[in-house]
C-alpha cells in the first residue's frame, strides 16, 4: 500500500471481504471478475471491470478488523484514486486520493460511513458514474 498507516488497525478481515465481494458481484455487472491475492491469507480483494475511465482497471480492496479501508482503483493508462479510512497524521482518518495518480489526501465524502456494504455501494456509485457521466473523474468526491 503506498500510503503510510499511523495506528494498529488490527489483521484483515476476511469475512467482510467475502461479503463485499459478493455484493459487488450480485449488484454492479460492469465487474467481471474477482479474486484474492492469497487463497491461504488473503490481505486484498481485486475487481476486475469490463469498462473504465480510460481503460478497463481494477479495484483493489482491503477491509481491516477495527473497520479501516482502502479502495484503490487503477487503469493502466494512469488512471488512480483511492478512498481509505485509517489513522494518518497529514489527513482526516476518512481521506480520499484524487486523480489522476491518487495524489494528496483530502477529506472524504464517506466521513462519519462505517458499515462496509454502504461504503462499498458509494465507492461503486461514484466509480461508476466516473465512468458513464461527461463529468467523468471530477465528481468523485462530492
Amino acid at each position: 500500500m503506498g500510503d503510510s498507516i499511523d495506528g494498529p488497525i488490527g489483521p484483515v478481515s476476511y469475512s467482510i471481504l467475502t461479503q463485499i465481494r459478493d455484493l459487488c458481484l450480485n449488484e454492479e455487472p460492469l465487474v467481471e471478475a474477482t479474486c484474492f491475492d492469497d487463497p491461504i491469507d488473503p490481505t486484498e480483494l481485486v475487481l476486475t471491470f469490463s469498462r473504465g475511465v480510460e481503460s478497463p482497471g481494477r479495484m483493489e480492496i482491503t477491509w481491516w478488523v477495527r473497520g479501516a479501508y482502502r479502495y484503490h482503483y487503477t487503469e493502466p493508462e494512469g488512471v488512480d484514486f483511492r478512498f481509505d479510512n485509517h489513522p494518518k497524521t497529514a489527513a482526516p482518518d476518512t481521506h480520499f486520493h484524487p486523480p489522476p495518480d491518487a495524489g494528496t489526501a483530502e477529506p472524504s465524502f464517506l466521513h462519519g460511513v462505517r458499515q462496509p456494504q454502504v461504503v462499498t455501494r458509494a465507492v461503486l456509485t461514484r466509480w461508476r458514474q466516473a465512468v458513464v457521466e461527461p463529468a467523468g473523474l471530477r465528481n468523485l468526491n462530492e
